[in-house]
């Protein structure tokens, strides 16, 4: 059965890599950029986060897709070949509180009115929440990816062998 001829390749390797890269480059603009539109509407625009179920909903299914697609895959970033261990989980963790549990704590508690008390408190618990479901969430994944990536080194090795034995 043939192909639709509209899905046929019609390019080479090298034009393939150069799609590949610019799609890349488009995707984690635009992941960043919904990111940066949640946060702007959740924390300065007046009943802004009455209307981020849609974007929320994009870019939790992207996030989950993509994590999936890692795991699956047996990697973790560009930067390098190997999984990080606790203290990278760690420091992750510590930075996605400061970055998100901080703002969002402070200005929750200024938007209901809270006295500066109240606010450090329920700042303190969002912060703890965070990295808690943060380093939980790593640790996880961290662990599936190496399962994940040992399989696949295996089975390459494996296959290195076979090929030796012909």
């Amino acid at each position: 059965m043939k192909k639709f001829k509209w899905f046929e390749k019609k390019v080479d390797e090298r034009q393939e890599r150069d799609i590949m890269e610019v799609e890349h480059i488009g995707f984690w603009a635009m992941y960043y950029m919904l990111l940066a539109a949640i946060i702007i509407q959740a924390f300065f625009v007046e009943g802004g986060e009455k209307h981020l179920v849609g974007e929320f909903v994009v870019f939790m299914v992207t996030s989950v897709i993509v994590l999936a697609g890692w795991m699956r895959k047996g990697v973790w970033t560009y930067q390098s070949r190997k999984v990080p261990g606790v203290k990278a989980y760690l420091r992750y963790s510590i930075i996605t509180m400061l970055v998100f549990g901080l703002p969002f704590g402070i200005v929750t508690g200024i938007k209901a009115g809270s006295d500066w008390n109240s606010i450090a408190a329920d700042t303190a618990i969002t912060m703890l929440y965070i990295f808690i479901v943060c380093f939980v969430g790593f640790m996880i994944i961290g662990t599936i990816t190496k399962k994940r990536e040992e399989k696949l080194a295996s089975q390459e090795c494996d296959e290195n062998e076979d090929e030796e034995d012909l």
